[in-house]
């Protein structure tokens, strides 16, 4: 970059090739207020009315905001809604599921079965799983 820089500068020289007109800027403030149309002067100035443009960018972010809230209370009706359909189990009865022998869950044939074809598990398989751990 400073290579093309010098470059130019040698072969361009320091020359400023552009100027401006003697007076020029003493002259432009003149010449840009004539240019302007007139507008009509108002005798009494009148109390500008709020634009609603105004206000619903001034609302805008509470808008956001009940937005915002309106998902998240949906969501969580969506997610709460039936999840508890148990009763609470009450303090004594606590108590006494507590000092039961402990229950097993039983499962169905039918549930075994269906996860062995999703698991594509023959009885073969099966077999040297349980004999594997012995």
């Amino acid at each position: 970059m400073i290579n093309e820089e010098e470059y130019l500068k040698s072969k361009l020289g320091q020359h400023n090739p552009f100027t401006v007109p003697e007076g020029y800027f003493e002259q432009l403030t003149r010449r840009v207020m004539d240019n302007l149309p007139q507008q009509p002067q108002a005798e009494q100035p009148q109390a500008e009315q709020p634009r609603p443009k105004a206000t619903l960018k001034r609302l805008r972010p509470w808008f956001y905001a009940a937005a915002c809230l309106l998902v998240a209370v949906f969501v969580a009706a969506l997610t709460f809604n039936g999840k508890d359909e148990q009763p609470a189990i009450q303090a004594p009865q606590m108590a006494a599921a507590t000092q039961t022998e402990p229950t097993y869950t039983y499962y169905s044939d039918s549930y075994i079965n269906q996860e062995a074809d999703y698991a594509m598990i023959d009885n073969q398989e099966i077999y040297a799983c349980l004999l594997a751990d012995m």
